[in-house]
């Protein structure tokens, strides 16, 4: 009867969205690619089925998919095309759209006796979509860890997801990886992020690179030890996106920069200039702090991951979040090398106070 009872918990808060969540980004649709649904299907056991199929259907009731219209504008949807927040659209292509949910939902596999008791086949990839309760159960695990101050990162040997929401990789999310770090070390770390993403994009490293062979700075304390190539990290358990594995590392790199308007995650200055490094190109207002997560009020902080957040944002920023990702997708398109998109992004990330300590910021500090 205990056993009914939890899965029948799992499943409810899969629906009605009330459990914890993530709340690293502007609001994200749960469901995947269509491939990541067809292998959910395929491999899942007949609970997990019902669960996945559940959490597909009251997503979008409790979700706003707003990455994916940011994306679409990006990819120049018109502002009053419905199709620009359809998660299904295809003006930015399903995989740029894998690439801006790869933040939010990296995937990744345990080691075997890892995560006992919860939930998860370590023989299969985890992602929302084909492991829900695993994806739930380790989610949690995660925050409980955090709270207690215990690290998230490489040397712990911490799931991705962990790293991702709770750990050392939260400037995937343009955020501090905890109270007090300097928004020089958040930049420096965007920075890298950017660097290796738009080399990938641009086929500078191939699919099957190993990860131990990257040669930016800062990378490898990142994923320098984890065995694994490129491919391994954007398409695991999903072998189409390995065909595709540029468009999805592009699609992280915006994921970014689209995280950096949030204002839940970045304190901006409201105007910005012009890049000297780059010619007339104008930049946001430049970084006045990065905020760290782990002491933030989630629903505060949900409030601006909004789509009316969103949308009020279009109003006071020159350039928007949809104007940088254009410029940013102009320069692929041009196949422009990391030196000469390097400046732009660099000004796109630039910060007031280099010494700036991050906080949960004085609006989204827990009561």
């Amino acid at each position: 009867m205990a056993t009914r009872f939890t899965h029948f918990v799992i499943a409810v808060c899969l629906t009605a969205a009330l459990c914890p969540r993530p709340a690293l980004s502007y609001k994200l649709s749960p469901r995947g690619t269509k491939v990541d649904v067809a292998v959910a299907r395929q491999y899942s056991s007949w609970f997990d089925k019902i669960v996945t199929n559940l959490a597909r259907t009251g997503a979008d009731h409790f979700t706003e998919p707003v990455h994916e219209e940011i994306t679409n504008r990006i990819y120049n949807c018109n502002d009053d095309d419905p199709l620009c927040n359809d998660p299904d659209s295809d003006y930015a292509g399903p995989y740029i759209l894998a690439g801006v949910r790869w933040n939010d939902d990296p995937p990744f596999q345990l080691q075997k006796g890892e995560a006992k008791n919860l939930p998860c086949r370590t023989d299969q990839t985890i992602r929302f979509t084909t492991q829900p309760r695993c994806w739930v159960a380790l989610f949690q695990d995660a925050g409980q860890k955090a709270a207690k101050g215990i690290p998230l990162n490489a040397g712990t040997h911490a799931s991705l997801l962990a790293r991702s929401h709770y750990g050392d990789l939260q400037f995937l999310h343009a955020m501090a990886s905890a109270d007090g770090e300097p928004a020089k070390d958040t930049h420096d770390k965007i920075m890298m992020w950017a660097e290796f993403t738009w080399k990938v994009s641009n086929g500078d490293y191939p699919p099957d690179a190993a990860l131990n062979t990257i040669t930016i700075l800062g990378f490898e304390g990142f994923f320098g030890d984890s065995g694994k190539q490129v491919q391994d990290l954007f398409a695991l358990g999903n072998p189409a996106l390995k065909n595709w594995v540029a468009e999805v590392a592009l699609g992280s790199l915006l994921h970014v920069i689209e995280d950096s308007f949030a204002g839940g995650h970045v304190d901006r200055a409201n105007e910005g200039g012009v890049c000297p490094a780059s010619g007339s190109l104008r930049t946001p207002g430049p970084v006045r702090e990065f905020y760290s997560y782990i002491n933030q009020d989630p629903d505060k902080h949900s409030e601006k991951d909004k789509r009316s957040a969103f949308l009020e944002s279009l109003k006071g920023n020159n350039p928007t979040v949809v104007d940088v990702g254009r410029t940013v997708v102009e320069y692929h398109n041009k196949h422009a090398p990391w030196d000469q998109i390097r400046p732009y992004l660099d000004c796109v990330f630039q910060v007031v106070d280099p010494q700036a300590k991050a906080s949960p910021g004085a609006a989204f500090q827990r009561d």
